[in-house]
């Protein structure tokens, strides 16, 4: 599958660079990231490399995922995925670097990376689910998918693998067709 690039009124996602490699690492040092994101701690510089050249290019290439740079100004703000692609459906994962934290620009990417995923081929990749995941406890991510439309599915006991044991994982989801906007959640609330 071919790059493609996504703008919306303030950001423009493009696939991960070389350029962003700085930035990724300095990110990836920050705590929140670590214990939230399955990455490798210590994070390095080669680890930002591989993402880039490795994790992201093979995605786009296989069709299997799509990563995005979230850039404001030019400057790399966070990354954004829609992975694990199948014939109709994909998980969406996200994460934004601690000075850009609290703007709604998160939002506003998934928002466009939602309307891809489910936009009609060529255009987009004509999805019929998207799945997000998140360890349990995670409010900020459940909050932009709350925001985006999700609806909170549930929690899966020890569903997912920590960076020390398993955890419990939140699991929301978005079909094609839905339209509400922040839909009530009993665990924000």
């Amino acid at each position: 599958m071919d790059k493609v690039q996504l703008r919306t009124e303030r950001l423009i996602l493009r696939a991960p660079a070389l350029i962003d490699v700085e930035a990724i690492t300095a990110a990836c040092q920050d705590p929140e990231i670590q214990r939230r994101v399955p990455i490798p701690v210590p994070y390095t510089r080669m680890e930002a490399e591989g993402y880039v050249t490795a994790y992201s290019d093979f995605g786009w290439v296989s069709g299997k995922s799509c990563t995005w740079a979230i850039t404001i100004a030019d400057e790399f703000a966070g990354a954004i995925s829609l992975d694990s692609i199948g014939s109709d459906q994909a998980t969406i994962g996200y994460w934004m670097a601690a000075p850009f934290r609290g703007r709604g620009l998160l939002t506003e990417a998934a928002q466009a990376v939602v309307e891809f995923g489910f936009g009609s081929s060529p255009e987009g990749l004509g999805l019929v689910r998207i799945e997000w995941h998140a360890y349990a406890g995670n409010v900020a991510s459940a909050r932009v998918a709350r925001r985006v439309g999700f609806q909170f599915e549930g929690t899966l006991r020890l569903g997912a693998m920590g960076r020390h044991a398993r955890e419990d994982d939140w699991v929301a989801g978005i079909l094609v067709g839905d339209r509400q906007k922040s839909p009530v959640w009993t665990i924000l609330s």
